[in-house]
Order: structure tokens, then C-alpha cells, then sequence
């Protein structure tokens, strides 16, 4: 396995707790950036950001969940949900 790459060249597949009508893991794909560091070394922990390619696959998950990285099939890290950031749609408004 090969260090995680730094500006959201990686798009693993995760495992958000979903299933298929076939009853296995309904896989989705997130773009990863390694947060405030190098290349994140295989067996290494750190903070990273997921943008999610179908958020609706996503959206379900909250705070304190854990979802699983995939190479093709093979579970090969983790993750724990920290913060969730929801994506702007059209006519949104940004309140502060």
C-alpha cells in the first residue's frame, strides 16, 4: 500500500453503513484530502477531508460514526465522522 496522497487526488471507495438491495455494503466514493501534513503513511493516523461524489449516499451519517476505506473490496482503513459540512445548493444563502 502507498501513502495517501495530499490534495484530493484519491478517491477511495467507503463503506457509510448503506446496503444494496443484494444486501452488501453499498460503497460510496469521496474525494480525500490529508490535512495539514505530508502524504499520510499506510498504517499512519491523521486528520483528513472527504468530499463525498453522491452526497446523498452521505448525509445520514453524524458525529462520532466510523466508516470504512476500500480498495476495490478489501477494507484497508478507517475513519471517525468528526464535523460535517453540508454542500451549498443553488438559491442557498450563507448566514453568520
Amino acid at each position: 500500500m502507498s501513502p495517501l496522497p495530499l490534495r484530493g487526488v484519491l478517491r477511495p471507495m467507503w463503506d457509510v453503513g448503506l446496503r444494496t438491495p443484494k444486501d452488501e455494503p453499498l460503497l460510496g466514493i469521496a474525494r480525500l484530502w490529508v490535512e495539514g501534513r505530508g502524504p499520510l503513511e499506510p498504517g499512519g493516523c491523521g486528520s483528513v477531508r472527504l468530499l463525498p461524489l453522491t452526497f446523498e449516499h452521505w448525509r445520514h451519517l453524524k458525529p462520532g460514526d466510523v466508516i470504512t476505506m476500500h480498495e476495490i473490496r478489501a477494507p484497508i482503513g478507517t475513519a471517525r465522522v468528526t464535523v460535517i459540512s453540508l454542500p451549498m445548493t443553488a438559491g442557498s444563502q450563507l448566514q453568520f
